[in-house]
């Protein structure tokens, strides 16, 4: 049928699917369709009544049932006179009383009306046909229960009009039932999938199509046709290999002409007293022609189904694995970009300490030195002060010498100036990082080494304070640590992304394959039993594959953390993991943790995720120990195995020291740092501890509390 694609039966089309014609579509274009429709049910309805066993009117198979629907789910309700008309016509002519002619006429109409209306309020419903589900419920809906009205009506008019007695009004209703069921599902098919059928017959693939119809129509016609005399039943079945061609080589498209094809041939030939079905009562002999047809139909439209939903759900899986490997291949590339940074950052670390150690070496060319060399005597005050002290922080040497250091500088220690001069005392020697003040007020951080002066008797006089501006490398660093910082927020987003679209596409098309090997097995169960094993393997399998790919998408991202917070989908993590690895964990979370900012909880998650991993592949711990607690306005984390300790990598301060540690410490490193926080690591031959201390924002800080108590 021509005119407008094909809808989809959904929600969002019922409420124009019974209106009159829209105000876009003219009225002769609509005219035009209700000719049509007019003029297809009425040839449709000539060829039905034209089988010689139909009785008053009532067919064994009524191909003008599949007309009327099809031009309904193609053009709604709608047509609902075209249709009504023309089957008036047809029964009026062919020799009833006007009121039986009418009552049947609005009987199938209703009918076709009643099939396209339910169809169209079932969700998701695509007349397309290739899904499962969809055949199923177009034969249950529209073939089976629509259906049900015509002969109601049809024969409750004829048995009234004397026309047929009352005692057959059951085996007529049951003719005229299946007839109208048997054209629903022969028919309909074709109209629907007639725009996909021309397309295929402008495709390379017209010759496969043709050759296959060429020979549905020979073998039919060997089986059914009037010059072969056969009558085994079985023989009718020959068809089949023909019917699955269609239906893996063509699909829905394919399929519907092969069935129009054998169904139209068995009944022209069982009409004309040929083929396998005229060997019993007229009435068995159409029982046995409808059975056939519905054999052979159903077979083609379930099976053209199941393989269209396989090709679908492979064509994902290919795509999610086209994702995955992409991916997988920005995460190089970020890890490279990083690594080279680290190295940029590395080179000037290195260039920075070679040139203090050429300073001290130079001690006496102090004037010469660029770094700024300058002495302090034990009251803090200025004794010294080089050219390269006057460079970096714009004070001559007559402005500041006598001067108190802090007066000039106004350091900002990062600890108590009186722990940091007992240790210098105690010791020789102190360096770090301290924050100064330029003459012209601007702040720079410069990196400080201090040695303590001595007389000859050895007694302290005061301190030589050596001190390189390291303002570019902060600022690098920090740029760094902003930059991993968007990588792994980067990283979070992408893992979420592909859990949900794993979780929310895949998994729900993997669910449903498992449902229809589910119904294939219960189908071929008593005929094939190797058919039937098969099926229960792969549906075993297929529930193999939901539940890995369910685990590696509430892996990449577990939906808990963002739904019920970091305790549920900490607790289902540790159960996982234990469950896997055979390590028991013991999980601690504070009652006053609460719901955190959805970046510290996803730090935190992932924090633990890694120390367990790294538990798993290296310590050889049976046992884990997990500790979480809100102290203030920080979250303590601690990370505790048994196990054979970190040999390969240093423990303690030396760990921040540190140049080229494993990927995943230093990923947790570089989450902390990116809030603030403080990590440190400490190991031993008796085990491993991993400490992060996080502040919380201060919309954190007065979170509701949550207990979650959990042990294992």
């Amino acid at each position: 049928m021509e005119g407008r694609p094909v809808p989809e039966c959904n929600s969002a089309g019922r409420r124009d699917w019974w209106s009159l014609p829209t105000p876009h579509l003219p009225a002769r274009d609509y005219l035009l369709r209700l000719s049509v429709v007019f003029c297809l049910y009425f040839a449709a309805g000539k060829l039905g009544l034209a089988v010689p066993f139909t009785s008053f009117n009532v067919s064994p198979v009524w191909p003008a049932a599949g007309i009327a629907l099809g031009a309904v789910l193609v053009w709604g309700g709608q047509v609902f006179p075209a249709i009504a008309f023309a089957a008036f016509l047809v029964n009026y002519l062919s020799g009833l009383p006007l009121w039986v002619a009418l009552a049947i006429g609005l009987g199938n109409a209703s009918s076709a009306v009643v099939g396209g209306y339910l169809l169209s309020r079932i969700p998701d419903f695509q007349v397309s046909f290739i899904r499962l589900r969809d055949v199923l419920r177009f034969v249950l809906v529209g073939a089976i229960g629509a259906t049900a009205a015509a002969p109601c009506v049809g024969v409750t008019a004829l048995t009234v009009a004397q026309m047929k007695p009352w005692s057959s009004y059951g085996s007529a209703w049951a003719i005229w039932w299946l007839g109208d069921a048997m054209g629903v599902i022969v028919v309909t098919p074709l109209v629907l999938a007639l725009r996909e059928l021309l397309k295929l017959c402008r495709s390379k693939q017209v010759v496969e199509l043709a050759f296959l119809l060429l020979g549905i129509l020979a073998v039919s016609m060997l089986i059914f046709g009037p010059h072969v005399r056969l009558r085994d039943d079985v023989l009718a079945f020959v068809v089949f290999p023909f019917i699955l061609w269609a239906a893996i080589r063509f699909g829905p498209p394919g399929v519907a002409p092969a069935n129009v094809i054998a169904a139209g041939v068995a009944v022209w030939g069982t009409a004309r007293g040929a083929g396998p079905f005229i060997s019993h009562s007229p009435l068995r002999n159409a029982e046995l022609l409808q059975l056939f047809i519905a054999v052979t139909s159903l077979t083609g439209l379930i099976l053209a189904a199941v393989i269209s939903e396989r090709q679908r759900i492979a064509e994902a899986l290919e795509s999610e694995g086209r994702l995955l490997q992409a991916l997988r291949d920005a995460q190089a590339a970020l890890a490279a970009a990083h690594r080279k940074l680290e190295q940029t950052v590395e080179v000037r670390t290195e260039e920075l300490d070679r040139r203090t150690q050429q300073v001290a070496e130079q001690a006496a060319l102090l004037d010469l030195a660029s770094d700024a060399i300058f002495v302090r005597a034990l009251d803090d005050r200025i004794t010294s002060w080089n050219c390269g002290a006057e460079r970096l922080y714009g004070w001559n040497r007559e402005e500041v010498v006598g001067m108190p250091v802090q007066k000039i500088l106004h350091t900002e220690f990062p600890q108590p100036f009186a722990e940091i001069r007992e240790e210098l005392l105690r010791t020789g020697t102190w360096q770090g990082e301290l924050k100064h003040s330029k003459h012209n007020g601007d702040r720079i951080t410069v990196h400080s080494r201090w040695s303590v002066w001595y007389d000859e008797e050895g007694r302290p006089l005061g301190f030589l304070e050596l001190n390189t501006d390291i303002s570019d490398r902060k600022q690098a660093e920090e740029s760094l640590r902003e930059l991993s910082g968007r990588l792994l927020t980067m990283q979070d987003e992408e893992r979420r992304r592909i859990a949900r679209e794993l979780h929310d596409s895949t998994g729900q098309m993997i669910v449903a394959l498992g449902l229809n090997l589910a119904v294939i097995e219960a189908e071929i169960g008593r005929h094939s039993a190797p058919a039937s094993n098969a099926c229960r393997d792969s549906i075993q399998l297929v529930r193999q594959i939901s539940s890995e790919v369910r685990t590696i998408s509430h892996l990449l991202h577990p939906p808990l953390l963002d739904e019920a917070g970091l305790p549920s989908a900490l607790g289902w993590y540790v159960d996982g993991f234990s469950e896997r690895s055979k390590i028991a964990v013991n999980l601690e979370l504070s009652p006053r943790l609460g719901r955190l900012s959805p970046e510290v909880e996803t730090a935190i998650f992932r924090i633990v995720q890694e120390s367990l991993t790294n538990i798993h592949r290296h310590s050889q711990s049976e046992t884990a120990t997990i500790r979480i607690e809100r102290n203030g306005s920080n979250v303590e984390i601690e990370v505790r195995d048994q196990g054979k300790g970190m040999h390969s990598e240093p423990t303690g301060p030396a760990l921040r020291s540190q140049k080229k540690p494993g990927v995943g410490v230093r990923g947790m490193r570089e989450r902390v740092a990116q809030l603030g926080g403080q990590f440190e690591i400490h190991s031993s031959e008796n085990g491993t501890v991993v400490r992060v201390s996080l502040p919380l924002p201060p919309s954190d800080e007065s979170g509701s509390s949550l207990t979650v108590p959990r042990a294992s």
